[in-house]
């Protein structure tokens, strides 16, 4: 995308409806080029882009692309860089993650071996089989809870076939799965491999964001963060919930999209809702601080929290009975929980959810909701303790499992489609 200086201090898109988009580096910036660092707008007290400023990263940047064992030019004596090494940005960002197919191999026999185990294997193959049940039981409706950074790593896939198999029927996650990690892919952006250990001075020089052992180009997450602000000033300036805005994001995917597999394009194409309760932690509240700061004292595009719990109430009210597929915890884990207490302060009791599996690394000891186990919260009346597991693992190895072992069971097949999206208005 071509972008023009404005007086040094930001860029403009061509033909958006408002001015004065998000401070940032534009994509078309050479790689390499050293700008602002982190999120904060660049320094072009040069009277000029960042582009005008030198292109090499130094010492740093040289430790950093050496330590990855990638190719660095010239090296001076016992493997110091020379004055004239140059780093790209592009030599960081070559090896994109990919996202792990379950469709591809069955791993029922695997997880089914497991449950002849102990530990942590036995619980993840009781977790397989509670999950297959929860798709058997025609009364059943499935709320998926995610948390932490699945998408990035390699779990996005995982995700679009549940939905597109009406593996589940309404999601609740964290803003950085749907927009920074999901909508950033479907814009045609990239997660990639780094490493854990990489110097974190050269990666702010070069405008790279690191999850870990995961690499994101700053600058590819400022025109999703624009994008946001594009989106919120397009619409009638009014409260919506964030499944409403989501379901906007997935619109404008069905025009504007690169690719299909995106967790937010085929829940809005199936009539999954998505509810993101903390929707602004995340690369959508910089688009909607740049929204509302630019209209001030005036109708504004806003999120209602509020709004969402009772959104999601009214699906719980539409099944019969309820599960819930907890990857991770926080807020996503304790908002879905909450439905079956909300339905009955608008004298509309439910029962308790009748399944629940929750695939976490938090510790029980320290309180906290994320570790806390099922059974701790059917003393507040919100899980049934008959059917319930705890699988203590990390996600990347737990999920894959868990749920390819329910795909390739097929138990989905004879669900029935239920739009829960419907259900929200």
């Amino acid at each position: 995308m071509a972008c023009s200086w404005e007086g040094g201090t930001g860029v403009r898109h061509p033909g958006t409806s408002y001015a004065g988009v998000l401070p940032r580096i534009a994509r078309t910036r050479p790689a390499g080029v050293l700008g602002s660092t982190g999120r904060t707008p660049p320094d072009v007290s040069d009277g000029g882009p960042p582009s005008s400023r030198g292109r090499t990263v130094g010492r740093l940047g040289w430790r950093l692309l050496s330590a990855q064992g990638l190719p660095t030019s010239i090296q001076g004596r016992r493997g110091t860089p020379a004055v004239n090494d140059t780093v790209s940005k592009t030599g960081l960002l070559r090896a994109p993650i990919q996202h792990i197919d379950i469709k591809a191999l069955d791993v029922r026999p695997l997880v089914e071996a497991m449950g002849h185990m102990a530990f942590q294997a036995r619980n993840l193959s009781r977790a397989a089989g509670l999950y297959d049940a929860m798709l058997r039981d025609e009364r059943c409706g499935v709320i998926l809870c995610l948390a932490g950074s699945l998408f990035s790593a390699g779990l996005k896939q995982v995700v679009v076939d549940m939905v597109r198999h009406r593996m589940v029927d309404a999601i609740v996650s964290t803003g950085a799965l749907i927009v920074d990690q999901d909508f950033f892919e479907a814009l045609g952006f990239r997660h990639y491999k780094g490493r854990a250990d990489a110097d974190d001075n050269a990666l702010r020089e070069l405008h790279i964001d690191r999850i870990y052992d995961t690499y994101i180009d700053e600058d590819e997450l400022r025109e999703c963060d624009a994008t946001i602000a594009r989106i919120a000033a397009e619409l009638e300036p009014r409260p919506y919930s964030s499944r409403e805005f989501i379901g906007e994001m997935g619109r404008y995917l069905v025009k504007h999209g690169k690719t299909r597999d995106s967790v937010v394009l085929a829940a809005h194409e199936l009539g999954v809702p998505i509810f993101v309760p903390a929707f602004s932690d995340c690369s959508a509240g910089f688009g909607l601080v740049h929204h509302q700061w630019h209209r001030a004292g005036k109708p504004q595009v806003s999120i209602d929290s509020a709004r969402d719990f009772l959104e999601l109430t009214k699906c719980r009210l539409r099944m019969e009975d309820s599960g819930l597929f907890m990857v991770g915890g926080g807020v996503p884990k304790n908002f879905a929980q909450d439905i079956v207490v909300a339905a009955d302060f608008v004298e509309q009791p439910v029962a308790m959810h009748k399944y629940a599996v929750q695939l976490t690394v938090a510790d029980e000891r320290d309180g906290a909701l994320s570790g806390s186990t099922l059974r701790e919260a059917s003393s507040w009346g919100k899980v049934s303790t008959v059917h319930e597991q705890m699988v203590y693992g990390e996600a990347t190895v737990t999920m894959p499992l868990v749920v390819g072992a329910a795909f390739h069971g097929r138990g989905w097949e004879q669900r029935p489609e239920r739009r829960l999206v419907d259900a929200c208005g």
